[in-house]
């Protein structure tokens, strides 16, 4: 099963902006995901629409199953 990290942030217009991150850790914490998203914010390196990014939002782990058809 594929993990991702979805983190939502507001810009300085309060308009959110996800950023996604692929195989996540299988054990990954609240408290790692909020130092990442403090990180982010403070090295201000990640723009949306012209705009910083101001504060943290949310964040989700997700998680997809995918299955093989035959069709031929």
């Amino acid at each position: 099963m594929a993990k991702s990290l979805s983190m939502t942030f507001l810009n300085e217009e309060g308009k959110k902006s996800s950023i996604t991150l692929n195989n996540v850790k299988e054990d990954v914490t609240e408290a790692e995901v909020k130092a990442a998203m403090d990180v982010i914010l403070a090295k201000n390196i990640f723009t949306s629409g012209g705009l910083d990014l101001k504060s943290k939002d949310s964040a989700h782990i997700v998680e997809r199953n995918s299955s093989s058809l035959t069709v031929k």
